[in-house]
């Protein structure tokens, strides 16, 4: 299982990159509904004019609140995050489990021509998304949660913010 603290970023330039400003940008929040499908529509502010300009991957993470969530990133940004599981020997029994724990828990996600993502029945189930999601823009990626496991996340983050760094508080 992945955990919200063990995907890190490394390196600062990639061959082919996207200039930054041709790179999607995912701000502020926005609630929509699953359909009946496991369907769920981009914000419109996200959704590109070519939805098949937009690859994603989707990835179940566990907040340290134990509470699960869905992070989804631009394929560009998701090579970044899977680089570091994709070194080393491949025979290695720790890094062969270590692979299978991450691949188990990610899918691409395509955007449907009216901008909708479908999660798979699994995903949903893990995250706690039965009707309600709460799209959480991150910058250069997004996250989709339950509102309800987003606000119990928050107050564990605040808490925890406050116990680190008391003379902020």
């Amino acid at each position: 299982m992945t955990a919200a603290g063990e995907i890190t970023e490394i390196g600062a330039g990639m061959t082919g990159a996207i200039p930054a400003s041709q790179r999607p940008r995912f701000t502020w929040r926005y609630d929509h509904k699953l359909d009946s499908q496991g369907r769920v529509p981009l914000p419109a502010k996200w959704r590109p004019e070519d939805p098949s300009s937009l690859s994603l991957m989707a990835v179940m993470i566990r907040h340290p609140s134990e509470a699960e969530f869905v992070m989804v990133l631009p394929v560009e940004q998701f090579e970044r995050f899977s680089n570091p599981i994709c070194q080393g020997d491949f025979t290695d029994p720790l890094r062969l489990a270590e692979r299978h724990d991450y691949v188990d828990r990610i899918i691409e996600l395509e955007l449907d021509s009216a901008g909708r993502i479908c999660l798979p029945k699994e995903m949903r189930g893990a995250a706690g998304l039965t009707d309600d999601v709460l799209f959480v823009g991150c910058i250069d990626r997004f996250e989709l949660w339950n509102p309800e496991a987003y606000q119990t996340a928050r107050l564990s983050e605040r808490l925890i913010k406050k116990v680190q760094n008391p003379q902020k508080t």
